[in-house]
């Protein structure tokens, strides 16, 4: 859930919460860039969002039937991955209601519905229950008090035991360096985006300090980080790439300079 947008292409001119200056104009973003990236883009960049996804579902229960919401699906693209059979009622929520119309469009599924929402605010019109919550590389777009709200809602939108899991850039790695580079020759500019950053190590005490009930909502179930080499060995083998990509567990991946951090939560 990135925050409102200006999703007819207008320069973000209005200043954001908590005072941190103007949005960036996510509806700017090309129709479907992302899902284009993973199914056609290079190799770095393929395996950078197919090995982010297949993390978060390699966290989330191996059991039929469950319910799953992704919160900031751009275009779908995780949820294509989520098998129904594991997943049979999943929602994807977006504050981009041209993205939404191709996610449904490209992605759409009797048990795989996709639904715009202005605002992270506007979860509050959400009335179902669910297993399991993905935040995907989301937070690092939102100002606190977006946050704060975010993790309201989520604590409640979760049935008890259910689980929240997070990613977001790990700021204790060489992201800041990949960030300069992508911004510099990259199509989209991070820099702009990116305005509530975290680490590996300061990741629960920033969250707790943002949502003082974070503690009593939900348990820390796992905290790890992905990412470290393995996207950028794709340059030379995709194949060889994604095969090292998967060799160990997230449970047993215990370094904390990967790229990105990925954080489990259970809800008590």
């Amino acid at each position: 859930m990135r925050p409102r947008s200006h999703a007819q292409g207008s320069p973000a001119e209005e200043p954001a919460a908590d005072g941190a200056g103007p949005r960036f104009d996510y509806g700017s973003i090309p129709l479907g860039h992302y899902d284009r990236v993973l199914r056609e883009g290079n190799g770095i960049r393929r395996l950078w969002h197919l090995s982010k996804f297949e993390r978060v579902l390699d966290y989330l229960p191996r059991r039929a039937g469950q319910s799953l919401l992704d919160v900031g699906c751009f275009a779908g693209s995780f949820l294509s991955m989520a098998e129904p059979e594991r997943f049979s009622r999943q929602l994807g929520v977006d504050i981009l209601p041209a993205q939404i119309d191709y996610a449904n469009a490209h992605h759409g599924t009797p048990a795989r519905r996709f639904r715009y929402v202005p605002s992270v605010a506007d979860l509050g019109e959400i009335d179902e229950r669910f297993d399991c919550v993905t935040v995907i590389e989301v937070i690092e777009h939102l100002t606190p008090g977006e946050i704060r709200a975010l993790l309201g809602h989520a604590a409640r939108l979760l049935v008890p035991g259910g689980r929240l899991v997070l990613t977001t850039p790990n700021y204790a790695s060489t992201w800041p360096i990949l960030e300069r580079i992508l911004n510099r020759v990259g199509d989209v500019n991070y820099e702009e985006q990116h305005i509530t950053r975290f680490t590996y190590f300061d990741l629960e005490r920033k969250l707790t300090a943002i949502h003082p009930a974070l503690p009593a909502d939900f348990r820390l179930d796992l905290k790890t980080t992905t990412h470290l080499v393995t996207p950028f060995l794709a340059g030379l083998s995709f194949p060889l790439a994604h095969r090292l990509s998967r060799l160990v567990p997230h449970g047993l991946w215990k370094f904390p300079f990967g790229n990105l951090i990925l954080s489990g939560f259970a809800r008590r």
